[in-house]
C-alpha cells in the first residue's frame, strides 16, 4: 500500500515539502542579512482545495473538513513588501523576524511528522491481527 495515496498522508508530506523551501528560504535571507539592497524572501503557502482524491466522493460532517484535499499549485518564492524601514544600505531583513519563522516553520514540521507518524501507526495497528 502506498501511503502517499491516503490525503492525509499526502497532505502532510505536501506540507513538509513547504516547510522545508520556507526553511531554505529563511536560511538565504538569513545569510543575506548584510548584503546592501537584499529583501527578504518567503515562499507563499500552498492552498488546498475541495477536489477529490478518489471517484467517490467523501460526505461532510462540517464545513470547515476537507475533502480529500489536494495541492493545486508549486511552491512560489516571492519577495513580500517590506513592512519595516530599510537599512541605511537598503537591506530589508529583520533578523528576529526571520528567527521567529524559523522556530515556526520548525515547530509546524515537527507536528507534520507526529501527524505522518500517529496515522501510519493506526493503520498498522488496524491492518494487524490482534491477538489476546
Amino acid at each position: 500500500m502506498d501511503l502517499k495515496n491516503l490525503s492525509v498522508f499526502d497532505m502532510a508530506g505536501r506540507n513538509m515539502q513547504y516547510l522545508t523551501a520556507k526553511q531554505e528560504v529563511i536560511a538565504s535571507n538569513i545569510a543575506n542579512a548584510s548584503t546592501p539592497g537584499y529583501l527578504a524572501k518567503d515562499v507563499r503557502a500552498p492552498e488546498y482545495t475541495s477536489e477529490f482524491v478518489a471517484d467517490m466522493p467523501m460526505k461532510l460532517t462540517n464545513s470547515k473538513h476537507l475533502s480529500g484535499a489536494r495541492q493545486r499549485q508549486a511552491l512560489e518564492i516571492y519577495t513580500p513588501r517590506p513592512t519595516a524601514a530599510l537599512t541605511i544600505d537598503g537591506n530589508g531583513v529583520i533578523l528576529e523576524d526571520q528567527m521567529n519563522q524559523a522556530s515556526k516553520a520548525s515547530s509546524e514540521y515537527r507536528k507534520m511528522i507526529r501527524i505522518y507518524n500517529k496515522y501510519k501507526t493506526m493503520l498498522t495497528t488496524a491492518a494487524t491481527k490482534i491477538t489476546t
